[in-house]
């Protein structure tokens, strides 16, 4: 076998043998947002195949609004891991035309990581199911003050969905005490498979008039298999929900455990429940910690008649556990705790410590 025939032979055994990953990261360092941009650019428009890093120094990026991902493979990043040194912000928390978010992402396996995203008129993050969208991952990120849904995942009913995302380690927050309007949420996802939300917290993701805002962390219209765990819901109107009203194609399946979640501002005037699974069956609640110090009644409610099969136990609150509507499910040894005080006052201690540490 001559040289050449056994170069090809060797190619193309690897080739064939090989699993497939991309072949070399490529680095781009910007130090503003013109170059933020650019290098966004750049990324889009790269063929080799590479994944690609945008490394992000410190400082403040102004008008960072509607950057398009639209290439697999990209990972922005700030190269002090610490967000509260790399602030990306947008013209201002108000209503206004056309749409404005931050990061508008219609591509898969995209990672942003140790920023913090602030002041836009829509979301600070829009992730585009209806571009089957998959593998998107938000890690150590402080996202603030939005007009609308912090974090959307969007749908549309063509047949695609966006699967196996990842949320952990983030700060979801309205630094006012309170948001703008009642349409905002902290995580609104649709058509979602497989995500995973994990040691988040959130902040006062409630409603100033009018009606009650939407959920910390919601998944519903089309969502299967969701994992919500090890979050702190602090002061917001509604803490955790999969599906919502009386209707089918909600959400199935997925898991609710060993989160926190507390309300005790009596300036929030639309407090409502801590978990909420509304035609979603087949869900497990677990090992939950509730405590509200408002007059909403009900810390866990299960509804309506496509809401079968659910489990819910081990959790311990000092409201109640309903079925409503017509749901059902198993109730397992779940406890009542009548004052969290001590409880909550060494959440809340530990709490402060993590956001000093973030804002150092």
């Amino acid at each position: 076998m001559n040289q050449v025939l056994r170069k090809l032979w060797i190619m193309a055994f690897i080739t064939l043998f090989t699993p497939y990953s991309p072949c070399f990261s490529l680095e781009l360092i910007v130090t503003n947002t013109k170059e933020l941009k650019n290098a966004v650019h750049i990324a889009n428009n790269d063929k080799s195949g590479n994944v690609i890093e945008i490394l992000v120094d410190d400082g403040e990026y102004k008008n960072s609004s509607n950057i398009i991902i639209s290439r697999n493979n990209i990972t922005i990043r700030s190269i002090s891991n610490n967000p509260a040194h790399v602030v990306l912000s947008g013209s201002g928390m108000k209503k206004k035309s056309p749409v404005e978010v931050i990061f508008d992402i219609s591509a898969s396996n995209v990672t942003l990581s140790g920023m913090t995203l602030r002041n836009v008129s829509h979301h600070l993050i829009q992730v585009r199911a209806e571009k089957d969208v998959d593998f998107f991952s938000l890690d150590n990120c402080i996202l603030e003050d939005s007009y609308q849904q912090l974090l959307k995942v969007s749908g549309k009913d063509n047949g695609e969905y966006s699967d196996f995302g990842v949320i952990k380690n983030s700060r979801f927050e309205y630094t006012a005490g309170v948001a703008p309007n009642y349409y905002v949420g902290g995580i609104d996802a649709h058509r979602s498979r497989g995500w995973v939300v994990s040691n988040n917290i959130f902040l006062n993701i409630a409603s100033p008039a009018e009606k009650v805002a939407e959920h910390a962390i919601h998944f519903w219209k089309h969502s299967f298999d969701n994992t919500v765990v090890s979050n702190i819901v602090i002061n917001s109107d509604r803490g955790i929900g999969f599906g919502l009203g009386n209707n089918k194609n909600q959400s199935t399946g997925g898991i609710i455990a060993f989160n926190k979640i507390t309300h005790d501002n009596p300036n929030h005037a639309f407090a409502d429940v801590g978990i909420s699974l509304e035609s979603s069956p087949h869900t497990i609640v677990t090992n939950n910690e509730i405590y509200l110090n408002s007059n909403y009644p009900n810390a866990i409610e299960y509804r309506f008649p496509n809401t079968q099969g659910v489990i819910i136990k081990d959790n311990i609150t000092n409201k109640s556990i309903v079925a409503r509507d017509g749901a059902d499910g198993i109730i397992l040894a779940n406890k009542s705790a009548g004052i969290f005080e001590y409880y909550w006052n060494s959440i809340l201690f530990y709490f402060n410590q993590a956001i000093r540490f973030i804002n150092n």
